[in-house]
């Protein structure tokens, strides 16, 4: 039996569907039939809240065909375009060819100009200076020039003369140091000068400061010199002896490296392998003198002469001598001493306290007593140090002293040319004095 015929919902017993479908007769058929159910209604949904009203944006108004930015019509906006772009073009160009123009100096005439450069000048400076005085239009452009190309280390310190139509890369190479451009003064040094003395005329001849000579003379770097082996550095004067006088050509306003340098040049120039030669022959010769004063090789063999030390004879020589022909003999004296300080303790030199306290015309008795390692009259041997730079003349003297048996002398001022006499004995030396002083 079909279950299905007797399906009897519970939901179907009530009144209302009996009223509608009988006694559900008809009901069973369809369902037999298979009939789909009757479509559920949907269920309406409530109606949703009205969203609150948000306010309308008011958008730029349409634009019209063929009008662009603010409305400007595009061919306009075009052209205006194009003449700003032909505007910032034009300007460039000008400006680039205004430079160009000053850095390669186009449409100048020709003219000589002096510039000046100092030591410790900047770019900034330098760049001024050549403003100043005509040779270039911007010196901001030649600064920013030169510190692209490293302008600075090629410009070297002088007096140069310049021309109006050099480039900015001519005038550079025409202020470096070997430049032709470069003024030149011709400065004579007289021998026997201190660096002092050196120093002061070099300023006075437009060379270089003196201040700037001392503290390159104390500090510089001159390691290449093999004579300053030795030599302590730290004061202005420290090269003494070695700056060799002579006649030379300098630059105006130059450096005080390549100054300095140049007078040690001439020194290791004229100091030749004779001399170093003659420096071991001169030991052999006071070694000798010392062992027949009774000298032991001991003692002897802390006394050698090195480059120094016949500097600072030379030097003494230099200031002692009155002419040329009497050098070799005052070598001798000095030596004599030297090599017996048993009976000849001291120099009794005047010109190494003439070099502390000042080139005085005469030392007083409380001068002859000052308190100085280079006072010759209480202090025992050699000073420490040279007095003054000396000449050739007597850095010969000072290798090749006369074989002599004198140990003082004096200067004659009675004699028509200005000499000294010398003597062997001290009892010589006091009647030659004597004399003098009778007239």
């Amino acid at each position: 039996m079909d279950e299905n015929k007797n399906f009897q919902p519970e939901e179907f017993q009530d009144q209302d569907f009996r009223d509608t479908f009988g006694d559900g007769a008809e009901f069973q058929k369809a369902f037999d039939r298979e009939q789909p159910l009757p479509a559920e209604e949907p269920v309406p949904e409530e109606p949703a809240a009205p969203a609150a009203e948000k306010p309308v944006k008011k958008g730029r108004p349409a634009r019209k065909k063929g009008y662009g930015f603010l409305g400007i019509p595009h061919i306009l906006a075009t052209a205006v375009w194009l003449v700003i772009i032909l505007w910032v073009g034009v300007s460039l160009g000008r400006i680039l060819w205004v430079c160009a123009t000053d850095v390669l100096a186009f449409g100048r005439e020709e003219q000589i100009i002096s510039v000046t450069i100092e030591e410790t000048d900047t770019l900034d400076d330098i760049g001024q200076k050549l403003e100043e005085a005509g040779l270039i239009r911007y010196s901001e452009l030649f600064k920013a020039y030169g510190t692209l190309t490293d302008a600075r280390e090629d410009i070297s310190a002088g007096t140069f003369n310049l021309n109006t139509i050099y480039d900015y890369m001519a005038l550079v190479n025409h202020m470096s140091s070997h430049s032709s451009s470069r003024e030149v003064v011709k400065v004579t040094i007289p021998e026997g000068y201190t660096c002092e003395q050196m120093f002061k005329l070099l300023e006075e001849k437009g060379v270089c400061k003196a201040e700037y000579l001392r503290e390159y003379a104390a500090s510089g770097e001159l390691d290449q010199y093999w004579f300053l082996e030795g030599v302590e550095r730290g004061t202005p004067n420290c090269l003494e002896g070695f700056l060799f006088p002579d006649t030379y050509q300098f630059y105006t306003n130059d450096s005080a490296a390549n100054v300095i340098e140049k007078l040690l040049d001439g020194f290791d120039y004229r100091f030749s392998d004779d001399h170093r030669a003659a420096i071991d022959a001169l030991n052999v010769k006071l070694s000798a003198m010392m062992r027949e004063n009774g000298y032991g090789d001991d003692y002897i063999g802390t006394q050698y002469y090195d480059v120094r030390k016949v500097i600072i004879v030379a030097s003494l020589i230099e200031e002692e001598t009155a002419n040329s022909d009497e050098s070799y003999k005052i070598a001798s004296v000095i030596y004599n001493r030297l090599t017996n300080q048993k009976e000849h303790p001291f120099l009794n030199i005047d010109a190494t306290l003439m070099y502390v306290l000042g080139h005085k015309e005469a030392l007083t008795d409380e001068d002859l007593a000052f308190e100085s390692p280079y006072n010759t009259n209480i202090n025992k041997g050699l000073i420490p140090g040279p007095i003054s730079n000396p000449g050739l003349n007597s850095i010969n003297a000072a290798l090749n002293p006369d074989n002599t048996n004198y140990h003082y002398y004096v200067l004659d001022t009675k004699s028509e040319v200005r000499e000294h006499h010398f003597s062997e004995t001290y009892d010589e030396h006091v009647n030659f004095i004597n004399k003098l002083k009778e007239g």
